[in-house]
Formats: C-alpha cells, structure tokens, sequence
C-alpha cells in the first residue's frame, strides 16, 4: 500500500477497514458511507479522533476477508 491508496481501492464487500485506538483500544469498522471513496487512506489517518476516549492516536487497518475466516 502507498500513501497515493484510496478508500475506492479496497472495495466492500472483499475489505474492511478497521479503525483502531492506540490509547484506549477502541476499534469500529469504517462508515464507507460518511467518506468519499477518492480519500486517501494516508489523509484520512490524520483525520480520525476515537469515538471513545477522543483521542487521535488512531490508526487504520485494512482487512482481506474475501480469503474466509479471518475476521469476525
């Protein structure tokens, strides 16, 4: 993955992007719906806050889960 990725470029149903919390542990799927699909994922890291303690230490982590088995 470059920094150039787009959310466009991991299509739903065959990805899942997961967004975590470094402080606090928080994890929620993105809402593809609030985010234009042409965001870099790059920008888009900069941009989350935790909806549970509200911090940014936040990072993003994109899921295969067409291969079956790996995520719930």
């Amino acid at each position: 993955m470059t920094e150039d990725n787009a959310i466009s470029d991991f299509p739903a149903p065959e990805f899942a992007i997961r967004l975590f919390c470094d402080a606090c542990g928080h994890q929620a799927d993105l809402n593809r719906a609030k985010v234009p699909g042409d965001v870099a994922i790059h920008a888009l890291t900069q941009r989350l806050r935790c909806t549970g303690c509200g911090g940014r230490e936040c990072s993003i982590r994109i899921i295969y889960v067409e291969a079956g088995g790996f995520w719930p």
